[in-house]
């Protein structure tokens, strides 16, 4: 793949100056201009160096300090590794100014990207994208080939900004969603350090090891968020949430939390809001704060114990269990209040505005008449997933066992075709004997990353197939969007060798 000066750019968001101070070769006029639109967003300076060996010296890492767009485009070409997040200030600790001093993750100004190191070439890098696309996060903006292996590169939309407040709070979020990544890939990929320092340094892109970049795969760190939340959830561990401003505080944290965290002599009676009430209220605290299940059900088992007549675990488990279905966002106001009145009189607690403050969510499917068409389609994205492959990249059943298979209503199952810019369909035959093929874009993605002599005919055949049914034309249009964005693949055709024309 051509080398592509977007590719520094994209990754580093603004964080370093555009020109340099002294010495730049842009006019007055670009530097002027240049600046009154950059002055918004603070500068940053970054590492860098020009070998390997440079990382690892007796008197550290031996390099210099980059603060402008300008300097790394011209010295991008003798350089080894970089750090692609930026530093809020970086200097020397000889007075030779050869060793570098300040890459701390405490003094990181922007994170701009996680970065997955892969120490070995058995599999090839379309196969990391494969196993980002279905395992992970999602196709990654870039990837570099080194001499071992491959670096790949997640970036961010938007750059997360970090401070102190909270105790490096955005950091401790920032490496979880790091390990988090490295792990999904780990699952399915082999020679993913594990160790890998989260922030540190990265080879440098240059025109001999970019394999893959595509500007337009980025990611919103609320995604990620809730994504890394869902994988500690599977392992009942928390993750510490950046709160958007103007949300409020960890309700873990408020006064009103740890009041009645501290009440022993709290009973259940009936008719009386009590002890169940108060466990559920805190249980909801801790599943709006990103606790995961295990640690909330420790918490509340050892405050079990202190009370005077404590429940059974069994009953604990209960109540934990019910407050990580996802109804309700977190505690009710009202109900903070009222066990505070019953169980702590005259005692002056506020009760300060937390996250979601008991809205409802969603039923549970098992609750509701109807589900969401979102959700059916998940359930059908998930079915195609589990019964495809590049060998066999459309499932042919009959409708009625798709509909039992799914437990999705016939006339629920159509509308949902007809909406789903995500799932193709192909009807053949009448009556008893017709049959369903089913695919997704994504099954159709998988097929063109493994675009090769062997699975060539399979995927012209599904794709021409599929370009020929007009309830598709939504995920048609979907399928050739995301088809464009796999930059390496852009000589592949859509079918049968013409694009599609979604017009």
């Amino acid at each position: 793949m051509k080398w592509n000066p977007k590719i520094l750019q994209a990754v580093l968001h603004e964080g370093l100056n555009t020109y340099k101070k002294i010495g730049s070769s842009a006019s007055l006029i670009q530097r002027t201009k240049t600046l009154k639109k950059t002055t918004e967003h603070k500068k940053g300076a970054i590492c860098v160096t020009r070998s390997k060996e440079d990382l690892s010296t007796p008197l550290g890492v031996k390099g210099y300090v980059i603060t402008s767009n300008e300097t790394l485009l011209e010295d991008s070409f003798i350089l080894s590794h970089w750090t692609p997040n930026v530093y809020n200030y970086l200097g020397y600790s000889d007075e030779e100014r050869r060793h570098l001093k300040g890459h701390t993750e405490k003094n990181l100004q922007q994170i701009n990207t996680f970065v997955v190191d892969i120490d070995t070439k058995k599999q090839p890098y379309t196969e990391i994208l494969t196993a980002a696309l279905d395992h992970s996060v999602g196709i990654p903006t870039l990837i570099l080939e080194t001499p071992n292996g491959f670096q790949v590169y997640f970036v961010l939309e938007t750059p997360l900004f970090i401070s102190n407040l909270n105790d490096f709070r955005g950091l401790k979020v920032a490496k979880r969603i790091s390990e988090n990544i490295r792990r999904s890939l780990a699952n399915v990929l082999q020679g993913v350090d594990l160790s890998c320092n989260d922030f540190g340094f990265f080879r440098m892109p240059n025109e001999q090891n970019v394999r893959w970049f595509s500007e337009e795969m980025v990611f919103s760190m609320h995604d990620l968020i809730a994504w890394s939340k869902r994988q500690d959830d599977d392992q009942n561990r928390g993750l510490f949430l950046v709160e958007p401003k103007g949300e409020g505080i960890d309700p873990t944290q408020a006064e009103w939390f740890q009041e009645l965290l501290a009440a022993r002599h709290v009973k259940g009676s009936h008719g009386q809001i009590g002890r169940d009430n108060l466990m559920y209220t805190l249980a909801l605290a801790c599943y709006s704060a990103g606790k995961g299940q295990g640690e909330t059900l420790d918490l509340l088992d050892e405050y079990n114990s202190y009370l005077d007549i404590p429940l059974r675990h069994s009953e604990v488990q209960k109540v934990v269990k019910s407050a990580y279905k996802g109804r309700f966002k977190g505690a009710s106001q009202i109900y903070i209040q009222a066990l505070l009145d019953t169980w702590l009189p005259g005692k002056n607690v506020p009760v300060t505005p937390h996250i979601g403050g008991w809205y409802k969510f969603k039923k549970e499917r098992k609750d509701r008449v109807r589900s969401h068409y979102d959700e059916w389609e998940e359930d059908l994205l998930v079915y195609i997933q589990a019964e495809t492959s590049t060998i066999q990249p459309i499932k042919w059943t009959t409708q009625s066992a798709l509909c039992e298979a799914i437990g999705i209503p016939r006339s629920t199952f159509n509308e949902l075709i007809r909406k789903s810019k995500k799932i193709l369909i192909k009807r053949i035959g009448k009556g008893r004997s017709a049959q369903t093929g089913l695919t997704s874009v994504a099954v159709l993605l998988q097929c063109a990353l493994e675009f090769n002599q062997k699975h060539r005919a399979l995927y012209y055949d599904a794709v021409a197939l599929m370009s020929g049914v007009n309830q598709n034309k939504n995920a048609l249009r979907e399928f050739e969007y995301e088809l464009e964005l796999l930059n390496p693949f852009s000589e592949i055709p859509f079918a049968s060798g013409k694009k599609f024309n979604s017009s």
